[in-house]
């Protein structure tokens, strides 16, 4: 008890720690029922996802959020965590416009919920923008760097963000060219939560960019390995829901998740290099 009253009154901000835990409240539940029963989301979740790889394509979305809030909340300062809420708060907003524009299968859903679904996101529509611009103000902007970015991991920010930016445009606005090349069918409302993913982390990697700070940065290469091998065990799990024409679409899907499963990594270890080697003082 006496760390978490520690925890509750350090320096980072009250507002920001609940920012996270409402994430926590909306993530965790939705990310045991997708990962676990991706087969009883018409029951168990606010609309129906089939096939079942979508269902837990959703759940690595969800994970990644939760991964996000995992490096952000034992920070201790807004400029340790204001990179994750770079994408909490983006996607927040985006998520949530996006519902209006999707309501149909939520609407084939009993309304309570739409209702829970409306209620978390629309907290975090209006709290997340107004803390973030608050806590930016108050301790962000331009900051000293302590660590600079390697040469590698700008080349890694770069390259994941121009990535990033065209999967998430292409999922938003183009979903039936997407799914021409991709391994199995998306459901627009699927293809368009996915692609906000990659917008969130389309704005992280340019904020990271700009910021030029590893210590600052880190979360965003930290999550992608991650996120990207998520990525290549999800097909590997259902090859019952690929299409039976996926071959050259499941090379070109795993090759992109491979890259920035690989570049983020090695930007990883070339700054922890660049630590040990004194040209950093990243710990």
């Amino acid at each position: 008890m006496e760390k978490l009253k520690q925890w509750w009154n350090n320096d980072l901000s009250r507002w920001v720690k609940f920012v996270y835990l409402v994430l926590l409240a909306n993530g965790v539940p939705a990310f045991i029922i997708l990962m676990t029963l991706p087969e009883k989301t018409e029951i168990l979740f606010v609309w129906t996802i089939n096939p079942a790889i979508n269902a837990r394509l959703i759940g690595v979305m969800y994970f990644n959020a939760l991964l996000l809030v995992a490096f952000g909340i034992f920070q201790t300062s807004w400029a340790r965590a204001r990179i994750t809420m770079v994408v909490i708060t983006l996607f927040s907003i985006l998520a949530t416009l996006l519902t209006f524009f999707f309501l149909k299968p939520f609407l084939a859903h009993p309304w309570y919920h739409l209702a829970y679904w409306l209620t978390m996101y629309l907290v975090l529509f209006f709290t997340a923008p107004i803390v973030f611009v608050t806590q930016e103000r108050k301790h962000g902007g331009r900051l000293p760097v302590q660590a600079p970015l390697t040469i590698l991991a700008r080349l890694a920010a770069a390259a994941s963000l121009i990535i990033s930016l065209v999967c998430g445009l292409g999922l938003i606005f183009a979903i039936d060219t997407v799914n021409e090349v991709w391994p199995w069918v998306l459901p627009p409302l699927v293809g368009a939560l996915i692609g906000v993913l990659f917008i969130t982390h389309m704005a992280a990697y340019a904020w990271a960019l700009w910021d030029g700070d590893w210590l600052r940065a880190r979360p965003i290469f930290w999550q992608a390995p991650i996120t990207a091998l998520l990525f290549i065990l999800l097909p590997m799990f259902h090859l019952k829901d690929l299409r039976p024409d996926a071959l050259g679409s499941l090379i070109l899907y795993l090759a992109v998740a491979g890259f920035l499963f690989l570049s983020n990594l090695i930007a990883i270890v070339d700054n922890r290099a660049a630590a040990k080697s004194g040209t950093s003082d990243v710990a």
